[in-house]
């Protein structure tokens, strides 16, 4: 069934500028384990849990611009269109034609906001043209892409697959297969499990009490890691990365810094091969590391009879190995 819902339109303007509104409020049936499609061409999306048998719809946009009619007409031709297909429900506000661009003459001013609320168990595919996206309290598979905006995600469970082109990225407590982008801004992850691969193009990324394997990567930005329960891999093109491990160590480490130092605690009752090369600095140690191989640059052996693997890379950089207060294994 294709459900197409009405739109309360608002308009008031005065003699220098005009603004035009948009006001939709919409209530739906559904069951768990249905699905929201979000397709907008510019707002902030905010999804969380609510009822179990509904999906609950607040929309609004506003234009503020010389020009009353273009702002009427853009309304017309980007309508916000709301349909239920299944348990499949989808909030669109696209222009109808994409054949030609749109253009403004004079200060145009867009905002936009988008709250839903669905059931507990739900899937989410979010996009929006530029804004902020949210989502929280969440069980299903989850998908968001905006073109320009934060994106904030806490207590969802099950796999993310979340992009924005730029802005950055908060994960709260987020348990599954967790893969986030941004082509600028900062990531930061804090507790939450399964497994995480965090990337950006210009900024740092921060990972704190994650229990699963993690796996960053930035083209500019420091490296922070701490009390992660897996495996460990990170990689900057430009900063410092700095990793406190558990003991037992329950994964292997490699981490890299093509211009930056790296500087790791690990607790002194924690078994580990070690391979530390600074290309352009030092690497200075009081860990109890039997050397097979020792240089002012470079440091290899074992510690507490060996164990999972750590290798430490910086091209233009030194290495710092410190001690750390024992920490039992994540649970």
């Amino acid at each position: 069934m294709l459900l197409r819902l009405p739109i309360i339109l608002a308009l008031t303007a005065s003699a220098a500028f005009a603004i035009s509104e948009e006001n939709v409020s919409q209530t739906l049936d559904v069951t768990p384990g249905g699905n929201l499609v979000v397709d907008v061409n510019f707002g902030t999306v905010d999804v969380s849990s609510g009822s179990d048998n509904q999906v609950a719809i607040q929309a609004h946009r506003k234009i503020e611009a010389s020009e009353e009619a273009r702002e009427k007409q853009f309304f017309d031709e980007a309508p916000i269109v709301i349909s239920k297909e299944g348990n499949t429900v989808t909030i669109r506000a696209r222009r109808i034609t994409e054949q030609k661009s749109w253009s403004w003459s004079g200060n145009v001013s867009m905002d936009g906001r988008y709250t839903v609320r669905v059931p507990k168990n739900f899937n989410l595919d979010l996009k929006t043209g530029g804004g902020m996206v949210s989502a929280r309290d969440i069980t299903g598979v989850v998908k968001i892409s905006t073109s320009g905006g934060k994106l904030k995600l806490a207590q969802l469970r099950g796999p993310v697959d979340a992009k924005t082109s730029g802005g950055s990225i908060k994960l709260e407590d987020c348990q599954g297969n967790l893969g986030v982008k941004t082509s600028g801004g900062e990531i930061r992850a804090d507790a939450g499990s399964g497994s995480l691969d965090a990337r950006t193009s210009g900024g740092s990324i921060v990972v704190r009490n994650f229990k699963g394997d993690t796996t960053v990567k930035t083209s500019g930005g420091q490296l922070t890691f701490e009390n992660i329960g897996g495996k460990v891999i990170g990689q900057t093109s430009g900063g410092s990365i700095t990793a406190a491990l558990i003991s037992p160590l329950p994964g292997e480490v490699e981490l890299s810094s093509s211009a930056g130092s790296i500087d790791l605690t690990v607790p002194s009752d924690a078994a580990l091969n070690l391979e530390a090369d600074a290309s352009n600095g030092t690497v200075s140690n009081s860990l109890p590391i039997v050397a097979t191989h020792i240089h002012k640059d470079a440091l290899r052996g074992a510690m507490n009879g060996g164990g999972k693997s750590v290798i430490l890379r910086s091209s233009v950089g030194s290495i710092s190995l410190r001690p750390a207060a024992p920490k039992t294994a994540m649970q």
